[in-house]
């Protein structure tokens, strides 16, 4: 009866006081003293212990989730199972208990919460072990809150490490003004993204697996629901077979005779994470390097990385990690190598490409080109416990570049491969960029980037309190159709002067068309212009605070940009969301420093 009497009282307490805080910290440690009794007992399963397994076990439905997007109950059990199994496991380590006995015990864990299926928990808990394993004896002070705090950043788990607060040193002198003279000249920049090809896809293969990644090589014999992948691609959790890849490319070159540069904004490997190697991933970069090379032998490209490409997933070390099993510098050497060697870039772009994975170039005068590796900012990159402060000087590298093109009077593009307000970007780290933005926000003329696979984008306010616009950041949306949506990529028409976007047409197709027809290639159709989509005359930023205010109050717009937004894929419109629902995708572009974002969503009632 103990263990029913503290569930009792927690959720007393929870109900009168509001104290959540309270409430988990009281079942953390219920939970970590019931995991130790479980270790002791050679797993032997206590009454005690059942119930708080029974009571904190994902739902199979919310496996594929991402848990620094739970709200609610479900961010409290995530972030209760977190902190109770690093506090298990960070003193069994310090006490000398092994890599091997702590990685039997966390797959153990990881099937009985549900966390996943045994075959995804032997994987990934197996790959991801060494790095954690690494970091947790490297940082004697490292705890389990913090670690948590990093990789949920919620009000359940809140990250306080005095540590993980630092800043950037930016030069805050006035803006040099540089005259925004436009031209009727244009360049046509085509942004490709997400390819996530799978080497591993099967053609009329299972399509409703339960592991992360389904239409794989093997699951077949699993299928019981009688729903196989498609030809060219599936709705479903299903990466890029390689003809895909190939048409994509393909298409581009034969609809587009002129373009001047293509953005290629990251993610060549697949969703596959329980089953990635070094070697797999070599294989696959190379490949899709080559194909875009020899597809477009005459045009530069400029690639950046996703936070795909490592090994294992996510994962990028810093520069002082030599040891090969968990050093990200086979990654940079390669790319540095392949980027290079391909024509795109010149030598001295190797030193930064080293570094972190960065770089920058200047392809005409009074033009620069930034390329961010701002994966190290993502949540779920382990090394952050490790080097929380601007890993690698990257923030610090930018700064000073845009000061020095600044000087030179120059106009910027940046390119990144996760959005610079996405919700998984490390809290500091994206503080810090945004500070840096708002500074050169005058010469930084486009930003762009991948990652999210939808077609959005993200408006950029000031910190001065003015209300308006002084940035923006395209995304390309993604090549591949994970999940639940069409492939796409998109052409833009840039100013040859001042280098802002002037407009894009985004380019897709229909996947159910496309797989009625395996032996066709699938018929492309430029879906819309930005401009005459959304009936606007320009792309100024002040026609763009107009356009944001016309999706705030006409639903017709609204309903447009919800559509494209999931690239008029039906299986996610067949989806549920009335008015208020699409109004948080509203929010969702709002960027900056500022509380508009937290405003806006006050104003439509979708504060989580």
């Amino acid at each position: 009866m103990r263990f029913y009497t503290l569930i009792l009282f927690t959720l007393l307490l929870k109900v009168a006081s509001s104290d959540v805080s309270t409430y988990i910290s009281d079942t953390v440690s219920h939970f970590t003293h019931e995991i130790k009794n479980w270790v002791k007992a050679q797993q032997n399963e206590s009454e005690e212990f059942q119930q708080l397994i029974h009571q904190l076990a994902l739902p199979t439905s919310q496996q594929r989730d991402d848990w620094h997007g739970f709200v609610g109950e479900s961010s409290e059990s995530i972030c209760i199972i977190c902190q109770s199994v690093l506090n298990t496991f960070i003193e069994y380590r310090r006490n000398g208990t092994s890599e091997e006995e702590i990685g039997d015990l966390v797959i153990k864990l990881c099937v009985l919460l549900n966390l996943a299926d045994k075959s995804v928990c032997v994987g990934v808990v197996t790959i991801n072990l060494p790095t954690i394993v690494y970091i947790i004896d490297s940082k004697p002070n490292l705890t389990s809150s913090t670690i948590c705090g990093v990789v949920l950043e919620s009000n359940s788990c809140p990250l306080n490490n005095s540590e993980f607060d630092w800043t950037v040193s930016i030069d805050n002198s006035p803006p040099i003004s540089i005259d925004l003279e436009e031209s009727n000249e244009t360049l046509n920049i085509v942004q490709i993204t997400d390819f996530h090809y799978d080497p591993n896809y099967e053609p009329y293969g299972n399509s409703q697996c339960k592991e992360p990644t389904c239409c794989r090589k093997g699951q077949n014999k699993t299928n019981t629901s009688g729903k196989v992948a498609g030809f060219w691609g599936d709705y479903n959790y299903c990466d890029s077979p390689w003809h895909t890849v190939v048409d994509v490319l393909d298409h581009i070159r034969d609809q587009h005779q002129n373009i001047s540069y293509i953005y290629f904004t990251g993610d060549i490997i697949d969703h596959g994470v329980w089953e990635t190697s070094i070697e797999g991933n070599i294989k696959s970069l190379y490949k899709s390097y080559r194909q875009i090379l020899e597809t477009f032998p005459d045009i530069t490209v400029y690639p950046i990385l996703g936070n795909h490409e490592p090994h294992p997933v996510n994962q990028f070390a810093p520069k002082n990690i030599t040891n090969d099993e968990l050093s990200t510098q086979w990654l940079y050497q390669m790319m540095a190598d392949l980027w290079i060697n391909s024509g795109w870039l010149p030598e001295s772009t190797r030193s930064t490409i080293l570094e972190g994975g960065y770089y920058t170039v200047s392809p005409k005068k009074g033009f620069r080109i930034i390329v961010l590796n701002n994966n190290v900012c993502y949540c779920y990159n382990w090394w952050i416990w490790y080097q929380p402060q601007d890993p690698d000087d990257q923030l610090q590298w930018l700064a000073d570049t845009l000061s020095q093109a600044e000087k030179d009077r120059e106009f910027v593009h940046i390119l990144a491969h996760v959005p610079p307000d996405d919700d998984q970007c490390y809290t500091t780290w994206k503080r810090e960029y945004m500070k840096i933005v708002d500074r050169y926000a005058h010469i930084i003329r486009a930003q762009f980037n991948g990652h999210t696979h939808n077609d959005e984008l993200e408006l950029f306010y000031g910190d001065n309190g003015n209300g308006k616009i002084n940035n923006v950041a395209w995304n390309g949306g993604s090549a591949t159709t994970y999940q639940n949506l069409n492939s796409n990529y998109k052409l833009y028409t840039v100013d040859s002067k001042n280098y802002a976007v002037k407009d894009y047409e985004n380019w897709m197709y229909n996947l159910t068309l496309a797989n009625l027809h395996p032996d066709k290639r699938p018929s492309w159709f430029k879906s819309y212009s930005f401009k005459e989509e959304y009936g606007i005359s320009d792309l100024s930023y002040s026609s763009l605070q107009l356009w944001l205010l016309k999706l705030r109050f006409d639903d017709r717009v609204l309903d447009r940009y919800y559509r494209n937004f999931y690239k008029r894929a039906e299986p996610s419109l067949r989806k549920e969301c009335n008015t208020k629902c699409k109004k948080s995708y509203v929010c969702r572009i709002i960027a900056g420093l500022g509380n508009q974002k937290t405003q806006c969503k006050r104003d439509f009632g979708v504060i989580n």
